[in-house]
C-alpha cells in the first residue's frame, strides 16, 4: 500500500480542534494539533485537503504509485488575517505543503 504522511504544526489557533484530512471528497481521518500522522491508500490519482468547519486547505492533486510515501506539512494562516480567511479566503484557511 502506498501511504501519505501529515505533520501537523504546533500553533496557538485551532490548537484546540481537531482537522479532518478528505481523500477523493471522504474523510480519512484526523489529525490534532502538533500530531504526524500516516494514513494508507491505494495507488492512483487521488485529491487530498484538510478541512475545519466551513473552511478548507489547498486541494493536492497526487499521482501515487505502490509502496510510496508523500509527505506533507498541515498548518494555518496568519491569525492576523482570520477574518478575511474565515470569508472570501475560506479555501485556504489551512495550507498543506509537500515536503520534498
Amino acid at each position: 500500500m502506498a501511504k501519505i504522511i501529515i505533520n501537523r504544526s504546533s500553533e496557538f489557533s485551532n490548537s484546540l480542534r481537531s482537522i479532518e484530512i478528505y481523500l477523493d471528497n471522504e474523510k480519512i481521518g484526523e489529525i490534532r494539533d502538533g500530531e504526524a500522522k500516516e494514513f494508507e491508500i491505494a495507488a492512483g490519482n487521488h485529491a487530498l485537503k484538510a478541512k475545519i468547519d466551513w473552511c478548507n486547505s489547498n486541494l493536492i492533486n497526487l499521482n501515487i504509485k505502490e509502496d510510496e510515501i508523500l509527505r506533507y506539512n498541515l498548518n494555518g494562516r496568519n491569525p492576523f488575517l482570520a477574518l478575511f480567511y474565515i470569508t472570501f479566503g475560506k479555501d485556504q484557511y489551512l495550507e498543506l505543503k509537500p515536503i520534498n
